[in-house]
């Protein structure tokens, strides 16, 4: 998309850091890993120095974007509000805060349900009309990124739904994809970030005398805790969406609620809704295959739930996944395809093993779905986009 009124700078362009190089030592970097190895005089073309240099240059090339942007919707009149970041944001969130737009502990613009972090924004501002969240990357290849717009696209569509939600996509020379991002994104496209200079100040450690952060005054900066925003409750939704989602008595899916395009739109953040469980015999049974490692596993399970869902996969189109919790052991994702069994393990950490808890405490009798209902659901489920 065309934004004549977001064009890019030839300061942005060339990243020129000139006249903020040591407002980005203020930034906190992942770099132990890489100081320990430039200590050894490590060959700086060994690959294992390359892997470790690049996520450097990744998490600069942000820091980069964020001031030279900032510095630029200071002198764009279409821009009207910035939210500051990193060492610019000298508000702290207090602990108990669980749900909201805030800055999680490394100082990123993040929106938190239930304490966990729903989605990160690299930079957010505002014009009269439209809320812009920006995403900037030296990574080649843009298809993650364009899969991740949805979710941030989506989620912003409800915190603020009298705005026009809109992308501004940074990315450097040599990446793929660039014309093929939706079309509420602008992209700019600038030169390969020289990290070295920076990375070389950050080597001498207390030897180089960085200057003060160089601090920005003025009306249109603003801190994320102080946005008004329609708040989003991430689990409660959920809940909601497995009440709805089965019609009572014949345990048959709704489908005009679940196909409807206010779940739909949820569907772009949760990826999956919850409708109801079956027991792990009832899993057996429709995996079928005395081989498959879910066998195996099976006498590790949870005897009571094994969560149904109905996801959505990148195309537009349904199916239906099934999840183990292992008793003391891992959460189990389980794919019944036409000709195999994915089995795979999820994070620990992660949303989805956080959704499972919730909703097993959400399950009611009638949430249980017979081996009958369960192939009748698999089946229509296959045709729906």
């Amino acid at each position: 998309m065309k934004n004549d009124n977001l064009k890019i700078s030839d300061e942005i362009y060339n990243l020129d850091v000139s006249t903020i190089s040591d407002n980005l030592l203020h930034y906190s970097y992942h770099t132990r890993h890489l100081l320990a190895l430039i200590k050894t005089d490590i060959d700086r073309e060994e690959p294992h120095y390359i892997s470790a240099y690049n996520g450097f240059k990744g998490e600069l090339f942000e820091n980069v974007v964020g001031e030279l942007l900032l510095k630029y919707a200071l002198e764009n009149p279409y821009i009207t509000e910035f939210v500051l970041k990193g060492p610019h944001q000298p508000h702290e969130n207090k602990a108990n805060e669980k749900f909201g737009l805030l800055m999680d502990k490394s100082k990123q613009i993040v929106y938190k349900a239930g304490y966990k972090d729903v989605s990160e924004y690299d930079a957010m501002f505002f014009t009269k009309d439209s809320v812009y969240f920006v995403e900037s990357t030296i990574v080649t290849s843009t298809m993650g990124l364009r899969k991740r717009l949805r979710k941030k696209e989506a989620l912003l569509a409800l915190l603020f739904p009298d705005l026009k939600i809109k992308a501004l996509i940074i990315l450097s020379e040599g990446a793929t994809g660039v014309h093929r991002f939706p079309e509420f994104a602008t992209v700019w496209v600038t030169k390969q970030l020289d990290a070295n200079d920076i990375l070389d100040k950050l080597a001498l450690g207390n030897k180089y005398k960085k200057k003060p952060l160089m601090p920005y005054e003025n009306k249109k900066l603003i801190h994320a805790k102080d946005i008004k925003i329609n708040h989003f409750k991430y689990f409660d939704t959920l809940g909601w969406i497995l009440r709805k989602g089965m019609q009572k008595g014949n345990e048959r899916v709704n489908e005009s609620f679940i196909l409807s395009d206010k779940v739909s739109q949820y569907m772009s953040i949760f990826s999956k809704v919850y409708i109801g469980f079956i027991s792990k015999e009832v899993l057996l049974t429709l995996i079928n295959d005395e081989s498959c490692e879910v066998n195996s596993k099976s006498k590790k399970f949870d005897k009571d739930y094994v969560f149904v869902t109905i996801d959505k996969k990148d195309d537009g189109t349904y199916y239906v996944v099934f999840y183990a919790k292992e008793i003391k052991g891992k959460l189990k994702k389980i794919e019944i395809l036409p000709k195999e069994v994915k089995v795979s393990d999820k994070d620990q950490k992660g949303f989805t093993v956080a959704e499972t808890k919730f909703i097993s405490h959400s399950f009611k009798p009638f949430n249980q779905i017979t081996l009958n209902n369960i192939k009748s659901i698999q089946a229509r489920v296959l045709g729906w986009k």
